[in-house]
């Protein structure tokens, strides 16, 4: 994510979730810790809420230490996106904005993008100026049927089916767009910080499309998920592309799903 990233990680298709899962009330907190280049970079914080049919996500990420310093807070972002759950199960973002990045020695904030999302299209704006597109920006065609990268990830974790096996488009931070192709591979047992036990493995396939402006290689990347009591999917690792840092990797730290800690 330039804004994640990516880490998080975590385009998309349909979400298959049944009818209960679309008016459910539900929640997941996840804290993440950052790697990027072989070491711990920072943080990554996503909460995401259900209410009924209608859902928000929020997510910030920090730099930390040596690295944040030698970025001069370049890769800084908050984020959020809000948006409704369709009766046939997909998240549909209406309305996604991020701030923070390179400008924030002159405007303490960042600067501010926003993406407004119809079911035909998104238009991203900036304040202050004019967004970045890329090169070569995203056409109509490649916009149509996309999500953010913070819907992604609300995608998996409230997927009732596999969620190895799907295909996700995704428009990251208004302007990247790039697919991740899941497939399943398998189950590990984690023991770690946020979660013991047994978790479900994605290879994905991160497949640049526009936007880029340098586009990045085609990766195979790994996602792990906990599959919850509740029904949810739990991230425990996001491997996802970031603006100026390369392929970043998020480690779950600790997890809450509808108030209560997996571990």
């Amino acid at each position: 994510m330039r804004s994640l990233a990516v880490a998080l990680a975590l385009g998309l298709a349909a979400l298959a979730g049944s009818a209960s899962a679309q008016s459910a009330n539900r929640t997941f907190v996840g804290q993440y810790d950052v790697h990027a280049r072989g070491v711990l970079a920072g943080r990554f914080d996503y909460r995401f809420t259900q209410t009924g049919n209608s859902y928000t996500a929020t997510a910030n990420r920090e730099m930390t230490g040596w690295v944040g310093a030698a970025l001069n807070r370049s890769q800084d972002y908050r984020y959020a996106v809000r948006g409704t759950i369709g009766a046939n199960g997909a998240l549909r973002p209406s309305a996604y904005e991020h701030q923070g990045g390179r400008r924030r020695d002159d405007r303490p904030n960042g600067r501010l993008i926003r993406a407004a999302f119809t079911a035909d299209d998104v238009v991203t704006t900036a304040q202050p100026g004019n967004p970045n597109m890329g090169d070569p920006p995203a056409t109509a065609a490649q916009r149509r049927g996309v999500v953010d990268q913070l819907s992604a990830i609300a995608t998996l974790l409230t997927s009732s089916a596999d969620p190895c096996s799907r295909t996700l488009n995704v428009y990251m931070d208004g302007r990247a767009r790039f697919d991740f192709v899941l497939s399943p591979n398998g189950t590990v047992n984690v023991n770690s910080a946020a979660y013991r036990g047994q978790a479900v493995r994605c290879s994905v396939q991160f497949r640049p499309i526009a936007g880029f402006g340098e586009p990045p290689e085609a990766a195979t990347l790994t996602f792990l998920f906990a599959r919850t009591t509740s029904g949810m999917y739990a991230p425990l690792t996001i491997e996802m592309p970031a603006d100026g840092v390369g392929v970043v990797r998020l480690e779950a730290r600790r997890l809450t799903v509808n108030g209560t800690a997996l571990r």
